[in-house]
């Protein structure tokens, strides 16, 4: 299939932080309709320069995509594109022994020919809309979440839990010999590929400072008014300005035409 998106558009806010840690790529306004790469990161606020790793893993991935123009994202090229990721940690924290560990999130996703890769590490989130309906969301990488699934505390004591922006999963990297930083030991992504996508769909990715303010009914409200895509990210900025203490970042990736590419004989006719 042939998925055309309409400009993709992105906002990247400090929000109450001294220094905003999200990073995106394509960075803000830099995205076309011909963009088919998009990716959000949070970098890890406990962790030692958090605005650095979020760089360094936004540039990493690109890097590997742009090396080759055919690639689709699956779990074996975004485990190698990972490993690069972690390689430009370990050589920050080599480069700078006063930063002792440094972590990001990651969220993912790809248009292609197979339909769309997501994929994503931690909190930051991937969503997509149908006629103002959540018909896809990623499920957290946070140690409250195990804890449901696992039966030991309920989805409202989640809610409250001390623990509920621990994560546990995400890219990190540590200075020292511990086995947080081998290969072996690394947190895999949730990859997926989704071939449900129809024209007037929306991809939504966010950094978990947004969802301080919107929630899924908010977000599905937002999207479901008959309006540009302009106008619902612009309020989706105005509902957090001011209300969020976190760094907030989205990319809003409408979809406007979905086409099966013509048979070879037909073209060569």
């Amino acid at each position: 299939m042939i998925i055309q998106p309409a400009l993709p558009l992105a906002f990247s806010q400090v929000g109450q932080r001294p220094v905003n840690q999200d990073a995106l790529y394509p960075p803000v306004d830099m995205a076309t309709p011909a963009s088919q790469l998009f990716i959000v990161c949070d970098g890890m606020g406990g962790a030692d320069k958090g605005e650095v790793a979020s760089q360094l893993l936004c540039q990493a991935l690109a890097r590997y995509a742009s090396a080759r123009p055919e690639l689709v994202f699956d779990s074996h090229h975004l485990s190698r594109a990972l490993d690069e990721a972690y390689e430009a940690y370990n050589a920050y924290l080599q480069a700078h022994p006063l930063v002792s560990r440094m972590g990001s999130t990651l969220a993912l996703v790809q248009l292609h020919e197979q339909g769309v890769t997501v994929a994503h590490l931690g909190d930051s989130r991937v969503y997509q809309f149908r006629d103002g309906k959540i018909i896809f969301c990623t499920q957290d990488h946070r140690q409250v979440t195990d804890m449901v699934e696992a039966g030991i505390i309920t989805a409202a004591q989640a809610r409250t839990h001390p623990w509920r922006n621990r994560l546990s999963r995400a890219v990190l990297a540590v200075a020292s010999a511990s086995a947080v930083d081998k290969p072996a030991a690394r947190p895999a992504a949730d990859v997926v590929v989704l071939t449900d996508v129809q024209p007037g769909d929306y991809f939504f990715m966010c950094t978990d400072g947004v969802l301080e303010t919107l929630d899924d009914q908010m977000l599905e409200t937002i999207l479901a008014i008959d309006r540009s895509e302009r106008e619902h990210i612009q309020s989706m900025q105005i509902m957090c300005a001011g209300q969020t203490k976190d760094n907030y970042s989205a990319y809003l990736i409408g979809i406007r035409q979905v086409a099966q590419p013509e048979p070879a004989s037909s073209i060569l006719s």
